[in-house]
């Protein structure tokens, strides 16, 4: 376990002021590295006074993990490897910069820390499990969430103040960038489905086939598309809705979908429509006209978004600025 504020730390590759807000919750992409070493030193950098160990190192690497619910991706490790340490070094400027500003913590906020995070398990020996799995004990804990407000306290001491992003600058924002508040237009549509496995031979894909178009047949003649779907269509997920699958925008669906789908006028049904899930009857319900979200609807959001963008500028200018007075040594 790592503390929280590596998530607080400079994001590496952070999105630009021409960002817009869906992508800038996208992971950057990963630069070129030097090569990270299969077995590293004992100790990885210095920082000052303090000597990042391949330990501690190690350790906010799981933290990362756990955080992305996922083991790392071999090929990334030496981006990976350097990217947490950079933040290291970053997070340990930060928390000796709080000695040079006479920063404290005292230990009834770090108590509220532990505890907040000692109630996410339901009793003391899950925690204490936990603490194990994790490779720390409740006072290293201790002294990471210690470590962990101060450098909180630096950042809103040097950072936050006089952050600010006006109404008139999200509009400006808003206008810029049209295309990132339009809303694509779709199509309202139901489908019934004769599933087919991967495995199936080329007879039973015929009778499925067959089946398909018998539905389609009586479809055209008057029955009711929502009542056929509810009882024969083997999509469980809209069957049960008469086929209902809201509002499809395009890139939702597999292509062949897609394609019949955006042909049909309301109203319409499709021909037999094959894809990888079996074969498809497709109704059209109605076309709904791409949009521009009101500014009103967005205006938190990108107020929001450049509030971000300038706190992770004013972080970066403030390391770099902590890094010309720091002896650092990358060892690694």
């Amino acid at each position: 376990m790592w503390p929280v504020s590596l998530l607080l730390m400079v994001g590496c590759g952070a999105g630009g002021a021409d960002t817009p807000p869906d992508a800038a919750l996208e992971p950057p992409a990963l630069p070129t590295v030097d090569p990270v070493p299969d077995e590293l030193p004992a100790i990885v950098a210095r920082v000052n006074s303090h000597t990042v160990t391949s330990e501690e190192l190690e350790r906010a690497v799981r933290s990362a993990e756990i955080r992305a619910g996922q083991p790392l991706p071999t090929q990334f490790r030496d981006q990976i490897y350097r990217s947490v340490l950079d933040r290291l070094v970053a997070f340990h400027l930060l928390a000796q910069e709080s000695e040079t500003l006479t920063i404290s913590v005292d230990d009834a906020a770090v108590e509220t820390q532990l505890e907040a995070l000692r109630s996410d398990f339901p009793s003391d020996a899950a925690f204490e499990t936990q603490l194990s799995t994790w490779g720390t004990t409740l006072e290293a804990l201790h002294a990471e969430f210690r470590r962990d407000l101060l450098v909180e306290r630096v950042l809103e001491s040097e950072v936050l103040p006089g952050i600010d992003v006006d109404a008139e600058a999200a509009r400006e924002f808003y206008e810029a960038h049209p295309a990132q508040f339009t809303k694509a237009g779709g199509a309202r549509a139901r489908h019934l489905l004769i599933g087919v496995s991967p495995t199936a031979n080329d007879q039973e894909r015929a009778e499925a086939r067959t089946r398909t178009e018998q539905l389609l047949r009586e479809a055209r003649v008057g029955g009711d598309f929502a009542e056929l779907a509810r009882t024969h269509s083997q999509d469980s997920a809209s069957a049960a809705n008469g086929g209902d699958l809201g509002v499809v925008v395009r890139g939702q669906t597999v292509p062949d979908f897609e394609t019949a789908l955006f042909a049909l006028e309301p109203g319409e049904l499709s021909d037999v429509v094959e894809s990888p899930f079996g074969f498809h009857v497709i109704q059209m319900v109605e076309r709904e006209a791409s949009q521009t979200l009101p500014f009103a609807e967005v205006s938190v959001q990108i107020r929001e978004l450049l509030i971000e963008q300038e706190r992770q500028a004013k972080t970066a200018a403030f390391i770099e600025k902590l890094k010309t007075k720091s002896d650092i040594e990358i060892l690694i």
